[in-house]
């Protein structure tokens, strides 16, 4: 609301406001004010089920508390210290080595295919990307925290890294129409779902080892080339 925004110039920032309301299924990082929000619309299936086991729900909003927290470390977030304000706080160094890594996500991320010739724009999708191959690899380390992530007994034939895994593909599932995605593509700065779960694991070792891919299989990439942002 205009007026609403207008009537804030000049005044102390309210660190307590949200940007969404309690029953929106979402969940974001505002660097501006050093916070990660997880609605209350978000804490339920398939993201987070109180009956689920740990690997259910370590793949679920596990992956998403993960890809909130590296969004404080992408390419925007890097941007803001920890009172929120823009300020270059990395040494050259850090900064350097972390374009080349987020370089890579951008190269791999142009070559995948999401209709015909079109490709994901690496570019506009390189911040949110990031944050996935991340979040993942936050999440599973926690997960290995726990006692399933310790244990290899299955559950519904699978493995707990397994079950991991695939809830992470659950929390993805979606539907589209080909009109839609060739407009997603060109203006949303997150990847298509499929390329949320597919190119984050395919640069996930312990994905190899979980379901056995190898060379040949659709998702097997050398290790030479799988990325490793953090």
């Amino acid at each position: 609301d205009y007026n609403y925004s207008l009537a804030k110039i000049g005044q102390p920032v309210d660190r307590t406001e949200w940007f969404t309301t309690p029953p929106t299924v979402t969940a974001y990082n505002n660097p501006s004010m050093n916070e990660i929000v997880f609605p209350a619309g978000i804490l339920q299936p398939p993201y987070f089920d109180v009956n689920a086991d740990d690997a259910l729900n370590y793949g679920g909003i596990g992956m998403v508390i993960g890809h909130e927290i590296t969004h404080s470390f992408d390419d925007q977030g890097a941007q803001f210290d920890k009172a929120g304000n823009v300020t270059d706080w990395w040494t050259k160094s850090d900064y350097d080595k972390f374009k080349q890594r987020t370089q890579q996500v951008i190269d791999q991320y142009s070559k995948f295919t999401v209709l015909d010739s079109m490709h994901i724009k690496g570019g506009l999708t390189v911040g949110e990307n990031t944050a996935d191959i991340a979040g993942i690899a936050i999440a599973y380390d926690a997960f290995k925290l726990t006692d399933q992530g310790k244990d290899t007994t299955k559950l519904d034939g699978f493995t707990p890294d397994q079950r991991f895994f695939i809830s992470i593909a659950r929390i993805w599932r979606v539907k589209t129409k080909d009109e839609f995605m060739r407009m997603y593509v060109n203006t949303n700065s997150h990847s298509p779902a499929t390329w949320r779960v597919n190119g984050p694991l395919m640069n996930f070792t312990p994905f190899y080892k979980a379901f056995d891919v190898k060379e040949g299989d659709k998702m097997f990439k050398p290790e030479a080339e799988r990325i490793v942002v953090w």
